[in-house]
């Protein structure tokens, strides 16, 4: 219990510093990126913070995102979704900081709490639930942002966004899913 509370102590220190660090390097887009580590630390307190399932459960559908991910902030660079973003968010967001954080920071990210997860470090199961929370929430306002202009228009990575959209929903079912079996049975150490 000590070491979950721990890692809690230290996710916290660690979204400030990335929130302070993104805002700094890069502006609004690094404010963004530091917004889903809020989400994924809800997402983790209410799944695999009290229950760690097997990382080996659900890590390669967890992979499979990633790439997902990559091909769809790959639509995102090509069409330029930062002209989309800095008129949503009356920031300027250039493509370059776009580049930092979607294209290169956050793989990285990712595929740590993989490597975490793997090793069965609580803070890497947190970067996961991070993951999992900015694909399956944040990554709807694709959805959601052509009808926030007026006019319908095509919003940059809207056609890939439903890949990692879907990919890490199968994989928060397979993760509520080891949750459900653990809390039946006790003595199940995944």
């Amino acid at each position: 219990m000590q070491s979950r509370w721990t890692s809690f102590g230290y996710v916290l220190v660690f979204i400030l510093l990335i929130a302070c660090t993104g805002y700094y390097f890069v502006g609004f887009a690094g404010i963004l990126f530091s917004v889903c580590f809020i989400g994924g630390l809800i997402f983790w307190l209410l799944t695999t913070f009290k229950n760690p399932v097997n990382p080996y459960k659900f890590i390669l559908p967890y992979l499979v995102t990633i790439i997902f991910f990559i091909i769809h902030a790959y639509e995102e660079y090509a069409i330029h979704v930062e002209t989309t973003l800095s008129k949503m968010s009356g920031l300027e967001v250039s493509q370059n900081n776009f580049l930092i954080i979607a294209a290169f920071t956050a793989p990285i990210v990712w595929l740590l709490g993989a490597a975490l997860v793997l090793k069965r470090f609580a803070f890497g199961y947190f970067l996961c639930s991070t993951f999992l929370f900015g694909m399956m929430i944040a990554e709807l306002s694709h959805f959601i942002s052509p009808l926030m202009e007026t006019g319908p228009y095509y919003s940059p990575g809207m056609y890939t966004a439903i890949l990692p959209v879907a990919s890490s929903w199968y994989t928060f079912y397979i993760i509520r899913k080891e949750i459900k079996v653990m809390q039946q049975d006790p003595s199940i150490n995944n």
